[in-house]
């Protein structure tokens, strides 16, 4: 079946204009409904035929490769940077669909000779997706489709509205899908929201398009996905740590705007520039008594308010056995 997706793609390719359905099935020697399987194998490879379904210029009963002039049908790697490729994957237990299956193609090839041996780069943190739904997206994405996103936010509500898709972007080890939800759009709100990929519980595309958005993917992750990113306006944060942590500050750069200033006990005192958000809040409270908030005022009240929730939580269970 793998030779004939080869097969599908290059017959498209020599009719730019397209070939009826049964045109296809006439030349490759396959059934009708053989044809559809082709063409769904060819997109899980990014190579997207179209019909009259997904665009009203392709006849009836037709198909056409969306963009024949970016369809690259090969490439090369060096058995080093095959091996390198396979090394650093090997030990990933959840990849996109994609992902796990340009793997199984490269270990199929001339460098299935790949020994076995401990990979220099290993990562714990992978989610994982509803079958199927990395495909919808990047095909949302490429053909700008409305969707219909069935979505379950942090507090567990679950919400089905129409959405926009501009674009995913990789925060280790997530991935967001951002864009513009309709039901804020309609009641005068930001319509941009990031979507967590992994709580993503439903997503189908309609036939309806938008059109190319005004919008800057690079200078919104520069905003939002930043460390300590928040919706809120930049102010002065001030933390000291004690001279036990002060170590730990000093060699991580954690934003742009950091500066640590030492002082004679030893201890350290933390500058940045960031909005209030949770992550703040909760990378000043992992430091427990080692980290005292010196300016503002509330994100003080909010350290305070997450860390005395935390004792009486576990005070509340004092006694309680598994």
């Amino acid at each position: 079946m793998e030779s004939r997706v080869a097969d599908f793609i290059q017959l498209l390719l020599g009719h730019p204009r397209g070939l009826s359905v049964q045109q296809i099935a006439t030349r490759l020697g396959v059934a009708r409904q053989s044809v559809y399987r082709l063409r769904e194998k060819a997109q899980a490879l990014g190579v997207w035929a179209r019909t009259h379904e997904d665009d009203p210029e392709v006849p009836t009963g037709w198909m056409r490769l969306e963009d024949p002039k970016r369809v690259e049908m090969t490439f090369r790697l060096t058995q080093e940077e095959a091996e390198a490729l396979k090394a650093a994957v090997a030990r990933v237990e959840s990849l996109t669909p994609l992902a796990r299956q340009a793997l199984q193609r490269l270990g199929r090839g001339e460098f299935s000779r790949v020994q076995k041996e401990e990979p220099v780069f290993y990562t714990p943190l992978a989610d994982e997706y509803p079958e199927g739904l990395f495909e919808r997206v990047t095909r949302a994405i490429r053909e700008r489709r409305v969707c219909e996103v069935t979505y379950k936010n942090a507090r567990g509500q679950v919400r089905t509205y129409r959405f926009d898709p501009y674009a995913l972007i990789a925060r280790d080890p997530h991935l967001y899908l951002v864009g513009a939800n309709h039901n804020s759009r309609k009641a005068g709100h930001d319509p941009i929201k990031d979507l967590r990929l992994d709580q993503v519980q439903d997503l189908k595309l309609t036939r309806e398009r938008f059109p190319k958005p005004a919008f800057d993917v690079r200078a919104y992750v520069q905003g939002r996905f930043r460390a300590f990113g928040g919706e809120g306006k930049p102010v002065c944060v001030r933390v000291r740590f004690s001279p036990e942590k002060a170590g730990f500050i000093r060699r991580t750069r954690r934003h742009p705007t950091q500066v640590v200033e030492g002082l004679e006990d030893g201890s350290v005192i933390w500058q940045v520039e960031v909005p209030l958000s949770e992550d703040l809040v909760h990378f000043i409270v992992g430091y427990g008594p080692h980290a005292a908030v010196l300016e503002p005022e509330e994100l003080k009240l909010k350290v305070v308010e997450w860390a005395r929730g935390a004792v009486e939580a576990n005070l509340s269970l004092k006694g309680v056995t598994s």
